[in-house]
Protein backbone atom coordinates (compact mmCIF):
# COMPACT_ATOMS: atom_id res chain seq x y z
CA UNK A 1 0.00 0.00 0.00
CA UNK A 2 1.22 3.51 -0.82
CA UNK A 3 0.77 4.75 2.77
CA UNK A 4 3.35 2.21 3.98
CA UNK A 5 6.03 3.72 1.73
CA UNK A 6 5.57 7.31 2.92
CA UNK A 7 7.29 7.17 6.34
CA UNK A 8 10.57 5.88 4.86
CA UNK A 9 10.37 8.26 1.89
CA UNK A 10 9.78 11.22 4.17
CA UNK A 11 12.61 10.08 6.48
CA UNK A 12 14.97 10.07 3.50
CA UNK A 13 13.64 13.50 2.44
CA UNK A 14 14.31 14.84 5.96
CA UNK A 15 17.88 13.54 5.82
CA UNK A 16 18.50 14.83 2.29
CA UNK A 17 17.24 18.33 3.12
CA UNK A 18 19.37 18.48 6.27
CA UNK A 19 22.52 17.18 4.57
CA UNK A 20 22.12 19.64 1.69
CA UNK A 21 21.74 22.52 4.15
CA UNK A 22 24.81 21.42 6.14
CA UNK A 23 26.87 21.11 2.94
CA UNK A 24 25.65 24.53 1.76
CA UNK A 25 26.65 26.13 5.08
CA UNK A 26 29.98 24.29 5.12
CA UNK A 27 30.80 25.73 1.68
CA UNK A 28 30.09 29.17 3.13
CA UNK A 29 32.52 28.44 5.98
CA UNK A 30 29.84 28.01 8.67
CA UNK A 31 30.60 25.44 11.36
CA UNK A 32 27.31 23.75 12.32
CA UNK A 33 28.54 21.24 14.91
CA UNK A 34 29.51 22.28 18.43
CA UNK A 35 33.09 21.43 19.34
CA UNK A 36 33.25 22.33 23.02
CA UNK A 37 29.92 21.01 24.24
CA UNK A 38 30.45 19.61 27.73
CA UNK A 39 28.98 16.18 28.29
CA UNK A 40 28.02 14.83 31.68
CA UNK A 41 28.80 11.23 32.60
CA UNK A 42 25.23 10.08 31.90
CA UNK A 43 25.65 11.12 28.24
CA UNK A 44 28.27 8.39 27.70
CA UNK A 45 25.58 5.84 28.55
CA UNK A 46 22.60 7.65 26.99
CA UNK A 47 24.10 8.24 23.53
CA UNK A 48 24.86 4.55 22.79
CA UNK A 49 21.47 3.53 24.26
CA UNK A 50 19.71 6.13 22.11
CA UNK A 51 21.66 4.99 19.02
CA UNK A 52 20.66 1.37 19.64
CA UNK A 53 16.96 2.22 20.07
CA UNK A 54 17.06 4.46 16.99
CA UNK A 55 18.61 1.65 14.91
CA UNK A 56 15.82 -0.64 16.12
CA UNK A 57 13.27 2.05 15.12
CA UNK A 58 14.89 2.32 11.68
CA UNK A 59 14.84 -1.45 11.25
CA UNK A 60 11.14 -1.56 12.19
CA UNK A 61 10.46 1.27 9.74
CA UNK A 62 12.16 -0.59 6.88
CA UNK A 63 10.47 -3.83 7.91
CA UNK A 64 7.01 -2.23 7.91
CA UNK A 65 7.69 -0.44 4.62
CA UNK A 66 8.67 -3.57 2.72
CA UNK A 67 6.56 -6.06 4.75
CA UNK A 68 9.67 -8.05 5.73
CA UNK A 69 9.16 -11.23 7.74
CA UNK A 70 12.36 -10.85 9.79
CA UNK A 71 11.41 -10.56 13.45
CA UNK A 72 13.45 -8.76 16.12
CA UNK A 73 10.69 -7.62 18.46
CA UNK A 74 7.91 -9.83 19.83
CA UNK A 75 4.69 -9.78 17.76
CA UNK A 76 2.85 -7.90 20.49
CA UNK A 77 5.20 -4.92 19.98
CA UNK A 78 5.52 -4.93 16.19
CA UNK A 79 2.00 -5.94 15.17
CA UNK A 80 -0.07 -3.13 13.63
CA UNK A 81 -2.94 -2.40 16.04
CA UNK A 82 -5.10 -0.66 13.44
CA UNK A 83 -5.43 -0.81 9.68
CA UNK A 84 -7.73 2.21 9.70
CA UNK A 85 -7.60 4.19 6.46
CA UNK A 86 -8.46 7.31 8.50
CA UNK A 87 -5.29 6.83 10.57
CA UNK A 88 -3.23 6.28 7.44
CA UNK A 89 -4.59 9.36 5.66
CA UNK A 90 -4.18 11.47 8.81
CA UNK A 91 -0.65 10.14 9.27
CA UNK A 92 0.21 11.02 5.67
CA UNK A 93 -1.08 14.58 6.12
CA UNK A 94 0.94 14.92 9.33
CA UNK A 95 4.06 13.66 7.51
CA UNK A 96 3.50 16.23 4.77
CA UNK A 97 3.15 19.01 7.35
CA UNK A 98 6.33 17.76 9.05
CA UNK A 99 8.48 17.88 5.90
CA UNK A 100 7.13 21.29 4.86
CA UNK A 101 7.85 22.68 8.34
CA UNK A 102 11.33 21.05 8.27
CA UNK A 103 12.28 22.63 4.93
CA UNK A 104 10.85 26.04 5.86
CA UNK A 105 12.76 25.90 9.16
CA UNK A 106 16.05 25.07 7.45
CA UNK A 107 15.51 28.02 5.09
CA UNK A 108 14.70 30.42 7.94
CA UNK A 109 17.72 29.32 9.99
CA UNK A 110 19.91 30.95 7.31
CA UNK A 111 23.48 30.63 8.66
CA UNK A 112 22.47 30.11 12.32
CA UNK A 113 21.91 26.35 12.15
CA UNK A 114 23.86 24.72 15.00
CA UNK A 115 23.96 21.25 16.53
CA UNK A 116 24.98 21.19 20.17
CA UNK A 117 25.21 23.88 22.79
CA UNK A 118 28.50 25.77 22.56
CA UNK A 119 28.77 29.38 23.76
CA UNK A 120 31.80 29.93 21.51
CA UNK A 121 29.90 28.91 18.40
CA UNK A 122 26.65 30.80 18.31
CA UNK A 123 24.71 32.07 15.35
CA UNK A 124 22.37 35.01 15.22
CA UNK A 125 19.16 34.65 17.26
CA UNK A 126 16.43 34.04 14.66
CA UNK A 127 13.02 35.43 15.63
CA UNK A 128 11.40 36.05 12.23
CA UNK A 129 9.64 33.90 9.68
CA UNK A 130 8.57 30.52 11.04
CA UNK A 131 10.39 31.40 14.29
CA UNK A 132 7.80 34.12 14.95
CA UNK A 133 5.11 31.42 15.04
CA UNK A 134 6.95 28.80 17.12
CA UNK A 135 10.25 28.94 19.01
CA UNK A 136 11.03 25.33 18.09
CA UNK A 137 9.95 24.61 14.51
CA UNK A 138 12.89 22.21 14.05
CA UNK A 139 11.84 19.99 16.96
CA UNK A 140 8.14 20.44 16.20
CA UNK A 141 8.71 19.03 12.70
CA UNK A 142 10.51 16.01 14.21
CA UNK A 143 7.61 15.47 16.65
CA UNK A 144 5.12 15.68 13.78
CA UNK A 145 7.16 13.20 11.75
CA UNK A 146 7.18 10.61 14.56
CA UNK A 147 3.45 11.17 15.12
CA UNK A 148 2.76 10.60 11.41
CA UNK A 149 4.75 7.35 11.48
CA UNK A 150 2.88 6.15 14.58
CA UNK A 151 -0.44 6.87 12.90
CA UNK A 152 0.48 4.93 9.74
CA UNK A 153 2.28 2.05 11.50
CA UNK A 154 0.26 1.98 14.69
CA UNK A 155 2.19 -0.76 16.45
CA UNK A 156 2.88 -0.60 20.16
CA UNK A 157 6.59 -0.09 19.42
CA UNK A 158 6.04 2.98 17.20
CA UNK A 159 3.50 4.46 19.63
CA UNK A 160 5.83 4.05 22.65
CA UNK A 161 8.82 5.31 20.66
CA UNK A 162 6.86 8.40 19.60
CA UNK A 163 5.77 9.17 23.18
CA UNK A 164 9.36 8.70 24.39
CA UNK A 165 10.61 10.97 21.58
CA UNK A 166 8.11 13.67 22.60
CA UNK A 167 9.33 13.54 26.20
CA UNK A 168 13.03 13.45 25.24
CA UNK A 169 12.68 16.35 22.80
CA UNK A 170 10.74 18.40 25.34
CA UNK A 171 13.48 17.99 27.96
CA UNK A 172 16.15 18.89 25.40
CA UNK A 173 14.17 22.02 24.51
CA UNK A 174 14.08 23.02 28.19
CA UNK A 175 17.87 22.59 28.38
CA UNK A 176 18.33 24.57 25.16
CA UNK A 177 16.12 27.38 26.48
CA UNK A 178 18.42 27.80 29.50
CA UNK A 179 21.41 27.94 27.16
CA UNK A 180 19.78 30.49 24.84
CA UNK A 181 18.78 32.68 27.77
CA UNK A 182 22.36 32.62 29.05
CA UNK A 183 23.84 33.41 25.62
CA UNK A 184 21.32 35.92 24.24
CA UNK A 185 20.05 37.39 27.52
CA UNK A 186 17.25 39.97 27.29
CA UNK A 187 16.86 39.49 23.53
CA UNK A 188 15.91 35.85 24.06
CA UNK A 189 13.67 36.65 27.05
CA UNK A 190 11.71 39.18 24.98
CA UNK A 191 11.39 36.66 22.17
CA UNK A 192 10.34 33.94 24.63
CA UNK A 193 7.58 36.16 26.02
CA UNK A 194 6.19 36.90 22.53
CA UNK A 195 6.42 33.46 20.91
CA UNK A 196 5.10 30.12 22.14
CA UNK A 197 7.36 27.12 22.68
CA UNK A 198 5.47 24.93 20.20
CA UNK A 199 2.49 26.69 18.58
Amino acid sequence: MVFNKLPLLFFLAFLAALLLEILFLKRKGVQTRAKNETKNKAAYFLYPAFALVFLLWLFELVKATFSLSTQVLPNILSENLSQSIVFQITGSIVLLLAIVLWIVTLQHFKSSLRFGLDENMQGKLITRGIFSVTRNPFFLSVDLYFLGVALIFSSLFFIVFTLAAFVGIHFFILKEEQFLQKVYGTGYLNYKNKTRRYF
